[in-house]
């Protein structure tokens, strides 16, 4: 059995990693333009209401998908429909998704007022772009399921460089406002949905009532994934309101390069949510404990190696304007999150398999309140204190999903496993991020920086040889 285990972590960083590098791909083309966008946008509070305006797009994109992304997957592997009930799926999701992306625009005026740092052209071009990257969202978990490692990987680097890049073109070209920037983001967003319809083509089967039963599913989902969403974007708005718009310009870049190894631990579950659902039920808990063990010393190295180059990473992401070496402390806070996602993600996995996901609708915002609540005092006269927030999400997110995978009726198996990775992450990245970002200070953090990507790379090779990671569970 534990040899079966590591298999699935095998799997996981092995050919899983193709679907990782295509999920992450849209962090690490925001993390390339960023600096260029920072830097034109000839204010932070420019560069304030883009960061705003991605918040309202990654809102909608969530609302707008109805949670089918999330259904798609497991229907196409789990259901009878299979891969052309899947693909019915798909096609239906398309045509709601242009109904709730007219609604949200035809509430513009509304929502001008009430979200702050919001503008008629940022929110129009916001909510194009969102409806646009569904149908992507929605097509990718097809190919998911049907294992087209690199028709996956083509659409999402259509979607991922081809926005920022129209965007950056805009920027230069023609004006440097952010509604130039959204503009280029919606075309080429829309581009990749057009690329996402021809991939997708093929016999579709209509059973009645599959729709219904996915939109069971997927619609408790929608306050789990946008409470999700808000565990970093809620932060944004929260700085915009009691620091400014210029705040939380910079507190969004912090968290930009924080979220890596987060970003990094939930593009892995593109390929472990799958691997979960092949395997019998009776092996998926010892599956879940082995990766999600594995999983955890792998985002500890990942947040410590954050933490050590945050100075630079922040540098190259903007310049003295936003005074970058201030922002070192929150990159490590919001790092500490991916320590708990991995947790979470582990039960998510089971409580998607059992198919009962109601309770989701309520644990993550109760998790997401926490989390603001723990912002809003940590963050009173600090903006870094503000980041508090994220990693408070993902650790109340953790222990309540682990509640509702009991309630499911999942698979058990033993969480205390996750403890040595987690609080050596914790020490790691505590020790890091007290460092100072000059002289000796920068010498040991270049240092660190080397060190961990050594003992990573000897995990990663083994880990990806199942017979030598196999351990006793």
């Amino acid at each position: 059995m534990p040899e079966r285990s590591a298999e699935v972590t095998a799997e996981v960083l092995g050919r899983g990693s193709i679907y990782t590098l295509g999920t992450a791909a849209p962090v690490l083309a925001q993390l390339a333009v960023t600096p260029f966008v920072a830097r034109l946008l000839t204010e932070t509070t420019g560069y304030g209401q883009v960061a705003v305006a991605l918040v309202v797009l990654q809102v909608t994109m969530i609302l707008a998908s109805l949670g089918l992304p999330s259904v798609i997957t497991r229907q196409a592997l789990l259901a009878s429909g299979g891969i052309p009930g899947a693909r019915s799926l798909f096609r239906r999701g398309a045509a709601l998704t242009t109904v709730v992306i007219a609604a949200a625009a035809a509430v513009t005026p509304v929502a001008t007022w009430a979200v702050p740092g919001t503008t008629t052209p940022t929110w129009l071009l916001s909510v194009l772009a969102a409806g646009a990257f569904v149908v992507v969202e929605n097509a990718q978990a097809l190919l998911r399921a049907q294992d087209r490692a690199g028709a996956f990987v083509a659409l999402s680097a259509v979607a991922s460089l081809g926005g920022p890049l129209l965007g950056l073109v805009l920027l230069l070209g023609v004006d440097r406002t952010p509604a130039s920037y959204l503009a280029g983001l919606a075309a080429g967003y829309l581009l990749a949905a057009g690329l996402a319809a021809l991939q997708c083509r093929g016999p579709a089967t209509h059973r009645p009532g599959d729709l219904g039963a996915a939109l069971r599913m997927g619609l408790p989902v929608l306050p789990h994934l946008v409470a999700l969403y808000l565990a970093t974007g809620a932060l944004v708005v929260l700085a915009t309101a009691r620091f400014g718009s210029a705040a939380a310009g910079r507190l969004q870049l912090a968290i930009l390069i924080g979220v890596a190894p987060t970003v990094l631990v939930g593009a892995l579950n593109n390929s472990w949510a799958p691997a979960v659902y092949r395997l019998p039920q009776d092996r998926r808990g010892a599956a879940v404990e082995h990766t999600a063990a594995d999983l955890t010393g792998l985002a500890a190295l990942a947040a410590g190696g954050v933490t050590a180059l945050a100075p630079w990473l922040l540098r190259l992401l903007a310049d003295a304007r936003y005074s970058p070496d201030e922002l070192v402390g929150a990159v490590g806070i919001v790092s500490l999150g991916s320590l708990f996602a991995v947790g979470y993600l582990a039960n998510v996995h089971l409580v998607f398999a059992s198919g009962r996901t109601f309770g989701l609708a309520l644990a993550t915002p109760t998790a997401l309140v926490v989390g603001l609540l723990v912002a809003a005092l940590a963050g009173v006269g600090s903006l870094t204190g503000t980041a508090w927030g994220y990693p408070a999400t993902y650790a109340a997110l953790a222990v309540l999903v682990a509640g509702l995978r009991r309630r499911a009726g999942g698979p058990g198996w033993r969480e205390a496993r996750l403890l040595p990775g987690l609080l050596g992450g914790v020490v790691l990245v505590g020790l890091l991020a007290a460092l100072p970002s000059f002289g000796a200070g920068a010498a040991a953090r270049l240092a660190a920086a080397g060190v961990i990507a050594v003992v990573a790379v000897l995990r990663l090779r083994r880990l990806l040889r199942p017979g030598v990671a196999a351990r006793p569970a």
